[in-house]
């Protein structure tokens, strides 16, 4: 069974054994024992994400530097982008003036509606004189080719008119799309200055940032580690010992920045997949009282509490033999035991003795 580098044990202590350097017999103990995993890992915080750059180009700005507080979408770095602002000016004008060209008092629907004024004019004088006519004709005072004629002009006009309001609706559409048409190439140029306009996704505190004004950036390269939230202990875990581990185990932390101070947590997460990189299964703890001053990435030291017996009956475990037998001081026979927990000093014994029986160590014991 593993040993752990760190175990905690609280004692109700009855009876205190012989110093093993000085007897080689001793009597079963009654204590609480506590069973622990070891886990290594560092500490995180509760979001954690990393601020790249979107294009290449050359840092301009740079606006934070590492320990400032940033809020949401605040604007954290600029990469040199003139090409693209005028691109943006220039979608810009050009939906303006698309929108501009639907408006009524656009020159465009200005033509078309004088056109429509001086049609519909010409349209009300030729349908007088079309009446006129017919009414003349009615009486012989004008001939058949006169009134044919006056009949003509007005359905031509009509049929101007006709024509000009399908294409002031035709045109109508047409300007339309061509806004929408024009909003939506701002929209893209506005996106594509954006990658060169970097904002945090939420409030945090800026853990690194490595690049400094002046510097040449490429796509994908990290400007920036963001952390907000809670802090967090990120445990790694051997495969030997997650099966053990439960949410809300009780966790002691020690921190290699102050490895004098023992502080409470609680697992919070279990990661499901074994982590490739550490080589462990992860999970993560949340302090559950004042751990100080924390600092992402301290590396510490942590022991899960996985079980617990109180007033257990325990034997040191020099006394307990390879196949799970002790050999009773009094008579020299070896008697099988159920062990429990087990610790670097301590085994719990379950059954095969009692509170009387004093155990000496055989030459084999473990």
């Amino acid at each position: 069974m593993k040993i752990n580098k760190i175990t905690i044990v609280l004692f109700l202590a009855t009876a205190l054994f012989s110093s093993c350097s000085r007897t080689k017999e001793a009597l079963p103990q009654r204590k609480d024992i506590v069973d622990a995993v070891f886990a290594s890992g560092s500490i995180t915080m509760e979001k954690n994400y990393l601020i790249t750059a979107q294009t290449e180009g050359v840092l301009s700005e740079s606006y934070v530097t590492e320990g400032d507080s940033v809020q949401i979408g605040q604007l954290l770095f600029k990469i040199q982008n003139e090409p693209q602002q005028a691109m943006v000016v220039s979608a810009e004008a050009g939906y303006r003036y698309a929108e501009d060209n639907t408006k009524s008092a656009s020159p465009v629907w200005q033509k078309l509606k004088q056109q429509h004024i001086q049609l519909s004019n010409q349209l009300a004088n030729d349908s007088i004189q079309y009446m006129r006519y017919k009414n003349l004709y009615a009486t012989h005072a004008v001939s058949k080719a006169e009134y044919d004629r006056a009949e003509l002009t007005c359905k031509n006009t009509q049929s101007q008119m006709k024509e000009l309001e399908n294409t002031m609706a035709d045109t109508r559409k047409s300007l339309e799309l061509e806004a929408l048409n024009a909003k939506a190439g701002y929209l893209t140029q506005q996106n594509n200055n954006d990658q060169y306009l970097l904002k945090t996704e939420y409030s945090g505190l800026v853990l690194n940032a490595p690049k400094i004004a002046g510097e040449l950036v490429k796509r994908g390269e990290t400007l920036a580690q963001i952390g907000a939230g809670k802090y967090l202990a990120k445990l790694l875990i051997s495969e030997s010992d997650i099966n053990k581990v439960k949410i809300g185990q009780e966790v002691f932390i020690e921190l290699n920045t102050d490895k004098k101070e023992s502080h409470k947590a609680v697992i919070t997460k279990i990661y499901p997949a074994f982590d490739n990189t550490e080589q462990s299964f992860v999970a993560e703890a949340e302090f559950t009282g004042n751990a100080g001053i924390l600092r992402v990435g301290t590396q510490l030291q942590a022991n899960i509490v996985v079980g617990e017996s109180k007033n257990a009956l325990v034997i040191p475990v020099n006394y307990l033999l390879s196949d799970d037998q002790v050999l009773l001081a009094k008579t020299g026979k070896k008697v099988t035991v159920q062990t429990g927990i087990v610790t670097p000093e301590w085994i719990e014994v379950k059954t095969g003795l009692n509170d009387s029986d004093k155990i000496k160590i055989a030459g084999n014991g473990r």
